[in-house]
Order: C-alpha cells, then structure tokens, then sequence
C-alpha cells in the first residue's frame, strides 16, 4: 500500500487548494467567496442548541447529536434528545451510533486506494476480479458499481428475499445471497442511476478479494489507523460497542427498541459501520480534503453526475444535496446520519431513529441538519 499521507506540508496545503478550486468550477454549488473560513465558536453555541432542541421535537426523534468543524480546526458537539426511551438515558457525544449508508464513502475510499495502488483498474470489468456473480459482468465496471450505475437491483424489495428471512428475521447473510437476492431486476450498464446496496456489497467483495484480507482489517489499515480513528468498527454481530444509543422505528402507531431488530451482515460494507460524532468529524474532513487518496483519485471521487430529485448530484461514494457534500446514511430507519462539509463547516448529524410520526418518514437527520443551517444561517 502507498503512503496516502503527504510528507510536506506545502505539499498538502497546495493539494487542500486544488481541492476546494475542483469543487467550486466542476459542482457550481458555491459563489465566489462563499467557501469562506468559519470558525465554530462560543458565540454561535447557544443558537445551534436551541435550533437542535427544536428540530428534535418537530421531526419527532428521540435524539440527535451534531457535531461541527471549521477549516482552522476548531471543533464543537451538541446534544439533544434521550440515548434511552425506557431509562431516560440522554444522548451524550461518546455514544456509539450505527452510520448506515455513510459506510459507502468508506469502501468507495478503500476501492479508489486500490486504483492508486495499482491493484485494480476504475473502468475494469467487475468481472475480471469476481467472475461468476452478476450478468453482463464483463460491461459492468468498478466505476458504473461506485457511481450506483450498473444496471442491479436491490435485495430489499426482492419478494424471494423477503421469503428466505421470513424464518428468522435475524438470520445473518453472507455477500453472496445479498447479491444474488439482488438479480432479479437488472437493467442495462450506465443506463441511468439506481441506488443499490448490492453495488457496495460487491465492492465489498472486490475489496477483499484483492487485497486476501478482510474488509474490517482492510478498513483499519487504510483509514482507521492512518486517520486515529479508533472508535469506529464494522458491526459484525448483535453487540453494540458501549455505550452506545439506541435505534428505535415508529410503526403501527408504536415506538419500538429496534436495535437489534436486523442482523447486520444484511448491510456489511453498504451500511454496517459504528462510531462516533468525533470520529466521524475526522473521516468527513478527510473525505473531503481527500487526505487518504491521489489527487487524481480524489478528483474521480468527486466528480458527480445527476441522480434523483432526493440525492442530488452522486460520485463515488459521495452525494452533493443541495451544497450538503458528503453522504447520508439511513440503517433500517432505526439510525440515520450524514457526514460532510457546508460552506466551510465539516459537519456530522446522527439521530437514534423515530420516536413518533414525522412529516420526514426517512431521511430525519438529513432533515434536521438543513434545520440547522436555515435557523443558524451557517
């Protein structure tokens, strides 16, 4: 593996210069001198509370932490909400949260360090590397999965997938049932943009058939370690690290603790990341900056095409809604979150799931987090 890290630092500021130029001409979501310099201090720290206070009780959440970064480095946390419906446990910024689909900016990550390395080629057939698994595998490229373009489907709304769990809702599945559950609606290659799980759970794969290695371990060589983040895992199991919040869905008019209500094989390198809002303030300055990857990498990463009327603009592993540059994450509607950067502020949103109905059904932190910058106007 190369050393993803610069080792001069007039190196890296050039390279942070490049960076911000990029996303200013090729996403047009900024005018000129609108990516300025902010710097999270005490005066703002009561406003950002009670907007916080304010969006949880209107999208009906149990809780939510926000935690933000400005470009000298100066960082602040909020919390708002219970941690706990049953114990009256508060959120607290230590808690572990699960990120859902914030995890594909990870593997899509993981996949652009194989390109740097040499490893794999981005406009390679998937069918090079993981023959046998999905039709037209030799027109669907590395780049078409990133990009949610290759033509599969999900397993989700699958029938026969829905049937295979029907047993045991908490079965555990391996990669290759989430994939094959994931055929039975395929469309042509680079046609137009699906957003699938399967793609991330098939670089997933790619991942670990490259590098002979696990993803987990993979992900603490390449990002993890280089970056300190050590409260960040891949959740293997029904065992949340402690402490951690837990995730509850609202249905049939009733709150339900559905933490581990689904095993989290079903999500593994599409969505089955854990951690922290400190930690993810760390990987959203990274992502963006593109810290672990070539300038050449990083520029593939974020250059985006329309999506849907939802997502925006989508790269590789990332999204632009609306000037949100990062991406989202929704685990079973029981936690969601988004990581990213708005206008000179690296910002991270995590919310514990649903603690009643909302106008918002989904995407709440999402949601909550535009609050925020209408109310704050960051």
């Amino acid at each position: 593996m190369k050393d993803h890290f610069p080792l001069k630092t007039r190196f890296w500021l050039i390279q942070a210069a490049c960076l911000i130029l990029f996303l200013l001409a090729a996403q047009g979501w900024a005018k000129e001198n609108e990516l300025s310099v902010f710097r999270v201090d005490p005066s703002m720290g009561q406003r950002v509370q009670e907007a916080l206070d304010a969006a949880v009780t209107e999208y009906n959440v149990p809780g939510a932490v926000l935690a933000l970064g400005d470009m000298d480095g100066s960082t602040r946390i909020w919390t708002s909400g219970l941690a706990d419906l049953e114990t009256g446990e508060r959120i607290s910024e230590d808690l572990y949260f699960l990120i859902g689909s914030v995890t594909k900016s990870y593997t899509a990550t993981m996949v652009l360090q194989l390109v740097d390395d040499g490893l794999i080629k981005l406009d390679g057939p998937i069918g090079k590397y993981l023959p046998g698994l999905v039709p037209r595998e030799n027109e669907i490229t590395i780049r078409f999965l990133l990009e949610m373009r290759s033509g599969l489907g999900d397993y989700g709304p699958n029938p026969e997938f829905e049937k295979f769990m029907e047993p045991n809702s908490l079965k555990a599945c391996t990669p290759e049932q989430l994939v094959k559950f994931s055929l039975d609606k395929t469309g042509e290659p680079d046609k137009e943009f699906h957003y699938t799980n399967a793609n991330y759970i098939l670089l997933g794969m790619l991942i670990e058939k490259v590098t002979n290695n696990s993803f987990s371990n993979e992900l603490k060589r390449r990002i993890l370690q280089p970056l300190g983040m050590s409260h960040t895992f891949m959740l293997t199991e029904m065992k949340m690290p402690t402490p951690y919040a837990h995730g509850y869905r609202y249905e049939e008019g009733k709150v339900v603790d559905g933490t581990y209500s689904i095993h989290p094989s079903l999500f593994w390198t599409a969505g089955g990341i854990v951690s922290t809002a400190a930690d993810q303030l760390v990987w959203a300055k990274a992502l963006l900056e593109g810290r672990l990857l070539s300038p050449q990498a990083h520029s593939e990463q974020f250059t985006m095409k329309p999506a849907s009327s939802r997502l925006g603009f989508y790269g590789l592993g990332v999204m632009n809604m609306n000037g949100l540059i990062g991406h989202g994450g929704n685990y079973d509607n029981l936690y969601t979150s988004f990581i990213g950067r708005y206008h000179g502020y690296d910002c991270v949103i995590m919310v514990n799931g649903q603690a009643g109905d909302a106008e918002e059904k989904n995407f709440r932190a999402k949601a909550i987090l535009q609050e925020l910058i209408k109310e704050t106007e960051l």
